[in-house]
This record gives structure tokens, sequence and C-alpha cells, in this order.
């Protein structure tokens, strides 16, 4: 199957929506990147399901949840394009630690079993107080680090909170854009609607302002202050 490649020129105006337009480009450049990723992992996904034969339906879900949300993932970033600085800025009020969430994600290849280590020194720090068999000592060092290294790479937390984080920056991102095309009709100073929103809201400032402020209102998530 031939893809369709997409031209890296966005249609949209540097110079009357220029984060649209940086949003549009990012898009481009990286859409067939991340469709390569979302098709390999589609491809070894339905491998995965035939080769459970009869326990297929009801077992694969479980053995491959990591894979079913980097699935979504990066469905969510060819959609983004990359992430901004300012999207991740934006979004650590909420979570604090995003960043090392994404480097996680996307850029950990494999994770040092640190607390499995350190169990298993204090447990041969232990043994040898006590006078172990070597043995067993090795036991003790290999279960816990395994233990650890099995949990981690199970541990699908950091996925959940990245999907959580690329959701709301394409929810933002649709905002944001959609102020900006509309921004020549919230400047206008005649016309009956908006002098009516004026007169309503009690306020001199100009519509557009009032509007944006509203939305920076609404994203500090000060939703009490609505109410003054």
């Amino acid at each position: 199957l031939s893809m369709v490649k997409l031209s890296e020129h966005s249609p949209y105006s540097a110079h009357q929506t220029p984060f649209l337009h940086k949003w549009d480009t990012e898009y481009r450049k990286s859409h067939d990147l991340y469709q390569h990723e979302i098709d390999k992992i589609t491809y070894h996904l339905q491998r995965s399901q035939r080769g459970l034969w009869f326990t297929g339906e009801w077992l694969y879900p479980y053995l491959h949840q990591r894979e079913l949300l980097l699935l979504d993932l990066y469905k969510k970033k060819q959609l983004l394009g990359t992430v901004f600085k300012e999207d991740i800025s934006g979004y650590e009020h909420i979570n604090p630690h995003i960043q090392a969430d994404l480097n996680k994600v996307f850029n950990a290849h494999w994770t040092i079993p640190y607390a499995g280590l350190f169990v298993a020194g204090l447990a041969n720090v232990g043994a040898h107080l006590i006078n172990v068999p070597y043995s067993f000592r090795l036991g003790l060092f290999v279960l816990p680090v395994a233990f650890d290294f099995i949990y981690q790479k199970n541990d699908v937390s950091a996925y959940n909170r990245t999907l959580q984080f690329l959701n709301w920056t394409v929810e933002f991102r649709k905002a944001q854009a959609q102020l900006e095309l509309d921004k020549e009709y919230f400047t206008r100073e005649s016309g009956q609607i908006f002098q009516r929103f004026r007169h309503t809201v009690k306020n001199s400032k100009p519509v557009f302002q009032i509007y944006q402020e509203l939305i920076a209102l609404v994203n500090s998530e000060n939703v009490g202050e609505l109410t003054d």
C-alpha cells in the first residue's frame, strides 16, 4: 500500500495565523515518522492476537496493555507533530513531573532497577551477618532485582499520565488555533452582536481582549472567580 505523502508547506499564513502555521508545519514534517511507528505497533499487535489461539479474545488486552497505550500515544503525537516547550510548561501545574513521564515513555529503552538493587544489597548484608550459604545469597540478589525490573517494565502509569497530557494538549491547541482564526471577528468594534456583548458584560475593553482574559481564567482553573 502506498502512503499519502503530505507536503511540508502549510496552507496557513505564518503572518496571520502563526500558531496554526507552526502546528500544521510540524504535523506535516512528522506525519510519516509517526505513521511508521503506528503501522509497526499495529502489525505486531495483530500478529500477537492471532498467535494466542483460542485465548486471544480475552487474554490479548492484558498481555499488551503497554503496546495498546503506546499505539494511542503515537496517534496523538502524530496529530501534534511535536510537543512544544510551552505545552509542557502549561501543563506542569497539573503534573509537575510530565517531562519525566515523557522521557520514560518515548526516550528510555530500559530502566535500571534501583529499588531492587537496594533491597538485594540489604538482603545480602543481612545474609552475610548470619552466614547464609552463597547459593542462597545469589537468590537474595536475583529475586529482588528481577521483581523490580518486571514491575517497572509492566508499570504503565507513566503511559496513562502521558496520554492524559497529550489529550489535554490537543484540546488546548484546538482552542488556541480557533481563537487565532476567529481573531478578526472578535477585534471588530462595529456590529450589533459585539456591541451587545460589551454592553452585557459592562466592560469597555475590546471584545477580543475580554475573550482572551476569559480563556486565561479558565485555563488557570480559577473557576471561582467567574462568580465575582
